[in-house]
């Protein structure tokens, strides 16, 4: 008998790629795990999809609500969790077979770390046309997701297995954020816990058309509420620190309004704003962007 790991998906509408992902959890090699669905509202055939898989496989129960966005019903997972170690994923998603005993016996073997991720593919709807997507790093997890310097921990909600005491002091998912949920949902964690990359490709990643044209003036409001959070925190180890990390959240959401929303004012406006927080940080990113 292994390590008892609890894997929660939350599940909105998810009909069309629900049975795969339960296939997937269903075809690990590691087998000492409950399956543990929030039906969130779902207005398509999702739960008769669950219900039958749940009569067909005693390891898989699902919970049914109303409507409350993917944050609120991940938190209800975690709650109902019984095992030692958590695991997310997202409905849509797959994992390799061997994601979960490659990750569980990390964590067996190095009681130091509490949370594990992987590398992850990338592949279209139909699974097809499967390709490594930027790689995930573990040198300084929380330094790096402060500074959103690139792909830090892939795809976080079909990738993270953690211990679950480390959830047991509260961090959660903020129902009140959108777009950017997951990544403050890791700062939280990566801030008291350390964490691994098992630099292996364990799971694929579903790309959609529109899954991640998010609105722009959530990401903006989302992205100004969390920085101004990690301050009040003290999350920032140093004054010059916080003001390099703000000021890649300016050009982010800046270059996210210059090139998605083709609104040039307000891009060129958060640009000035990133300038006048950390003007040599910003000269200098701006300088390698433009001789790259």
């Amino acid at each position: 008998m292994g390590s008892f790991v609890s894997i929660i998906i939350p599940a909105y509408n998810a009909g069309r790629f629900i049975a795969e992902t339960m296939d997937s959890v269903i075809n690990q090699t590691y087998k000492d795990w409950e399956l543990i669905i929030i039906n969130d509202g779902s207005t398509d055939n999702t739960l008769n999809i669950i219900e039958a898989y749940s009569k067909k496989e005693a390891r898989i129960s699902f919970v049914t609500k109303n409507n409350s966005g993917v944050s609120d019903t991940r938190n209800k997972g975690i709650d109902k969790a019984k095992g030692e170690f958590i695991a997310f994923l997202d409905a849509d998603d797959v994992w390799l077979p061997e994601n979960l005993q490659k990750k569980i016996e990390y964590l067996k073997k190095h009681p130091d770390v509490d949370f594990v991720f992987s590398n992850m593919l990338q592949a279209d709807k139909n699974l097809q046309n499967q390709i490594p997507a930027p790689l995930g790093k573990d040198k300084t997890i929380f330094e790096d997701l402060l500074l959103w310097n690139g792909e830090v921990i892939p795809g976080p909600c079909s990738n993270l297995v953690v211990r679950k005491k480390c959830l047991d002091s509260g961090i959660r998912f903020d129902p009140a954020l959108t777009t950017i949920a997951d990544q403050n949902f890791t700062v939280q964690l990566a801030a008291k816990h350390k964490g691994k990359l098992i630099k292996e490709f364990l799971w694929v990643y579903r790309v959609l058309p529109g899954s991640m044209s998010k609105s722009l003036a959530v990401m903006e409001k989302d992205s100004l509420t969390t920085y101004n959070i990690y301050k009040q925190k003290n999350y920032f180890a140093s004054g010059s620190f916080r003001r390099k990390c703000f000021a890649n959240m300016y050009l982010i959401v800046g270059a996210s309004w210059w090139k998605d929303g083709n609104e040039k004012m307000k891009g060129l406006s958060f640009l000035i704003r990133a300038f006048f927080t950390s003007p040599i940080h910003t000269s200098g990113k701006l300088l390698k962007k433009i001789f790259n």
